[in-house]
């Protein structure tokens, strides 16, 4: 059986693609990239908003109008099949098989594979990123009620996995040549309070210190709430943990912010930066923000763009509101900015963080920094490409690499910075 596996979505989504990945490896089937060729279509879907519900749709068309010449097995699973399970099954019947979470490690079984190997799905894991960086998923579900968010409904509750368990995991990475664990999870910041009664993630962190050969950890997905000023020390005093965070800010406005439930304010906000500013200076942030909320009036997003412009935040996504039906947003209100001004909104923004960050990474020009190798450039393949610490794998800029030695895939080397180019890209000389 030829198998052509598609994940879509986040990070979290790729994690549990590649444990499925795991547990179809253990049997006899071959994997293909191309799915013309594969003789059935595994796809993990997104159904979080609705440009990543329209992206998984799309997917499953594309898919069915191949099955219509080659009789190929189509299976869905993922978020959007637990969201929309019934209303798939009656409005795509060319799918063969609509799989929900609870039952999405059993396709093997369902599509037929009888060997199986029963063993925790983190040791059979099959890492599709490159072999040295990899994520690391802590817990699943997430115990807020933002107004906008429905993955509460999707994944459910805040559920943390035992720090045994994950350091186990992330030294079979190790193992494997991974030099770079990326945390993720819901609410990363929250990690162990529901299975230890606290906050955990610098116990588990402590641990994952411990293993040798692992040389980057990387934070994404804090939530304000949770981040204090020991956290930030901690940051700082880290020998393994990167100055680079992710925390979704989603606005500036205490209205915007009460009405989004989000659980803090502005003032929150302010703290962390000014505490990131004390005590690691040179930390990048990543953050996202969400535009045309219903309550979102044109001065509070002026607002919004005049605080994103003081904050500086070295990168950032802007997200348009999307209606989602089982969430309080949904219940409370009408989706009363049009898609046009959601739109202008979100471009205006895009603009500004695009001179923020070229004007971050200008900063780094003349300076002697650490790189890991990620592989070649897509336009020059010869050309090595890499990140500092300040970059997040393939969602922040990237660093061209100039050198006169071969180097490899996963090798951190020195670099200096010559020039900036597209806003986000650095470009870099080996340092003898």
């Amino acid at each position: 059986m030829k198998i052509a596996v598609l994940s879509l979505g986040c990070p979290k989504n790729l994690v549990d693609t590649e444990y499925l990945l795991g547990k179809l490896n253990a049997s006899n089937v071959q994997f293909t990239n191309n799915v013309e060729e594969a003789d059935t279509i595994i796809i993990n879907t997104c159904g979080f908003i609705d440009e990543a519900k329209e992206e998984s749709i799309n997917t499953i068309l594309e898919a069915v109008e191949l099955k219509d010449t080659d009789n190929k097995k189509i299976v869905v699973t993922g978020c959007l099949v637990e969201r929309y399970k019934e209303e798939l099954e009656k409005e795509i019947p060319e799918v063969d098989l609509f799989v929900d979470l609870k039952n999405e490690m059993q396709i093997p079984e369902k599509i037929g594979i009888s060997k199986v190997i029963n063993e925790p799905l983190y040791k059979q894991r099959v890492i599709t990123t490159p072999k040295h960086t990899a994520y690391l998923k802590i817990s699943e579900g997430c115990d807020h009620t933002c107004a906008f968010c429905a993955i509460p409904n999707i994944r459910g509750k805040h559920k943390s996995r035992p720090i045994p368990e994950l350091v186990e995991e992330a030294k079979i990475l190790v193992d494997r040549g991974v030099k770079e664990i990326n945390i993720v999870s819901q609410d990363t910041s929250f990690y162990g309070t529901d299975i230890y009664g606290k906050p955990m993630l610098w116990e588990l962190i402590k641990e994952l210190e411990k293993i040798k050969d692992l040389k980057w950890i990387r934070l994404f997905y804090l939530y304000p709430t949770t981040v204090n000023e020991d956290f930030i020390k901690r940051i700082r005093d880290s020998e393994k943990v990167v100055n680079y965070f992710e925390m979704p800010i989603q606005h500036s406005e205490d209205k915007i912010l009460k009405d989004m439930m989000r659980g803090y304010r502005r003032k929150k906000i302010e703290q962390i930066l000014n505490w990131k500013e004390k005590y690691i200076p040179d930390a990048a942030i990543r953050t996202s923000v969400i535009v045309g909320f219903p309550t979102e009036t044109e001065k509070d997003f002026k607002n919004l763009k005049k605080f994103i412009e003081e904050a500086k935040f070295d990168w950032l996504g802007v997200f348009t509101y999307s209606h989602e039906e089982g969430t309080p947003a949904y219940e409370k209100y009408k989706d009363t900015v049009s898609y046009e001004e959601k739109i202008r909104r979100k471009n205006e923004i895009t603009q500004l963080q695009e001179k923020i960050s070229e004007e971050k990474n200008k900063s780094l020009i003349g300076k002697e920094i650490e790189v890991l190798v990620d592989g070649f450039s897509e336009e020059w393949e010869t050309l090595p490409v890499g990140r500092t610490y300040r970059s997040g794998f393939e969602i922040d800029g990237i660093t061209y690499i100039e050198t006169t030695e071969p180097i490899n895939p996963g090798e951190f080397i020195k670099v200096k910075i010559k020039d900036v180019i597209d806003f986000v890209d650095t470009v870099a000389e080996e340092v003898e």
